[in-house]
């Protein structure tokens, strides 16, 4: 339970923090939640790390569906790996981001109290 909660705070709150500061926001999103809610050492970094692919990975599918797949299909060219192979790893790099920032919130809660 504690990690569908991590999952959606982190999803919501990254997208809301995206808004106004850069990539990074969604790691801060991650230390915040993680600091936070103490869901514990793997539940915060799975569950920052999932809501982190989930709100990178839809954002990517929505920014190639809103140019219909051509600015993807070019940069994806460019890297030599298919649309789909581009979207995952974008996915991918969001749960990293926030995961570990999630697992950073929860160290720095521990080592605080």
């Amino acid at each position: 339970m504690k990690i569908l909660a991590t999952c959606l705070v982190v999803t919501a709150l990254g997208g809301l923090l995206g808004l106004v500061l850069p990539f990074w926001s969604l790691a801060l999103a991650g230390l915040v939640v993680g600091g936070l809610l103490r869901p514990g050492g793997w539940p915060a970094f799975v569950g920052a790390a999932l809501g982190g692919m989930l709100l990178w990975g839809g954002l990517a599918v929505w920014a190639d569906a809103a140019n219909a797949g051509i600015l993807s299909a070019r940069i994806a060219a460019v890297f030599g790996a298919s649309v789909g192979m581009l979207k995952l790893i974008t996915a991918v790099l969001g749960g990293l981001l926030a995961g570990l920032g999630g697992l950073l919130g929860h160290r720095l809660r521990r080592s605080i109290s």
